[in-house]
């Protein structure tokens, strides 16, 4: 395969259209958030404005997975995206208590809808997740938020009470990880650059390295024959415990899981996930979700 990819300038009136399409899809329903929400992807559409800087990809030098990746989703018949919007709902669950070695409590699993707003590009990188989250008694609203290497995470019960609200840059490798993750729901941003760059493996498998600053980490990655991405891992991400504990944030292996691939805005993309985290002691399943539709700007036009 000798095309190369080439990236393609964006306009600002493009990304404001993208930007208020998304607003519809938002989750976050308490006034003081949604307003607070509504200006980070605003500046996530302005960052996007910049098209990134960096040189077209010659295909031949990726690893041999990845450049099956690229065949399979269709990224190397279509401009690189890199701004996106993903809309999913699913289920969510939170580790109380427990350590290293295990998580001793969770809450139940609670319902979850929610959208994920990604920027790539020369002013740098960033995402806003955008969600809520309900059970029988009461919903949360809840951001995460990843920009430049500032982290934030904020959640408040719809009574008004606030269960998080704090941002801590030793985390930072941990959301980096997560923003590169996401990307599976946009390939273009698994793209070689200033802030990734993939390490040859196996005939199934590449090394991601990310980097965003002085933060730095890395995500092996598996594919299947045809190309498909089936699963990444990483211990540069650590898990939170939100209950009574003394070690708020532990070490463990992050790994996340990705099906049911389907045509969505041109390429072909996974349209499940789920994440667990491998500790000392046993697995824990935190996250699962249904990508109900994706959204690129690229080429001056949304898709």
């Amino acid at each position: 395969m000798t095309r190369s990819l080439f990236f393609m300038r964006r306009t600002t009136v493009a990304l404001a259209c993208l930007w208020a399409a998304g607003a519809a899809l938002a989750q976050v329903a308490q006034p003081h958030m949604r307003d607070r929400v509504d200006g980070e992807l605003r500046q996530l559409s302005a960052m996007a404005a910049q098209p990134p800087d960096v040189d077209p990809l010659d295909l031949n030098r990726l690893p041999e997975p990845v450049r099956r990746y690229v065949a399979y989703t269709g990224l190397d018949r279509q401009p690189l995206a890199r701004y996106a919007r993903i809309r999913f709902t699913g289920e969510v669950r939170l580790p109380q208590t427990g350590g290293r070695e295990r998580v001793d409590a969770a809450t139940p699993w609670m319902a979850m809808t929610g959208s994920q707003t990604m920027a790539l590009s020369k002013a740098g990188l960033g995402y806003v997740w955008d969600t809520r989250w309900t059970n029988p008694r009461f919903a949360v609203d809840v951001r995460d938020r990843y920009v430049n290497g500032q982290t934030h995470i904020w959640a408040v019960r719809d009574d008004g009470t606030v269960l998080i609200d704090e941002g801590d840059e030793a985390m930072a490798a941990t959301y980096l990880i997560r923003f590169f993750a996401e990307a599976t729901q946009a390939p273009a941003m698994l793209m070689p650059g200033p802030h990734l760059h993939w390490e040859a493996v196996d005939a199934g498998s590449a090394r991601a390295h990310v980097r965003d600053g002085a933060i730095s980490a890395s995500m092996l990655c598996r594919f299947d024959a045809q190309g498909a991405l089936t699963e990444c891992e990483s211990n540069d991400r650590k898990l939170r415990f939100s209950g009574d504990v003394a070690e708020r944030w532990v070490p463990a292996r992050w790994v996340m899981t990705r099906g049911n691939y389907r045509e969505m805005a041109g390429l072909r993309l996974p349209t499940t996930m789920s994440i667990r985290w491998v500790l000392g002691g046993g697995e824990f399943e935190q996250v699962r979700e249904v990508i109900d539709e994706v959204v690129f700007e690229t080429a001056g036009r949304a898709q």
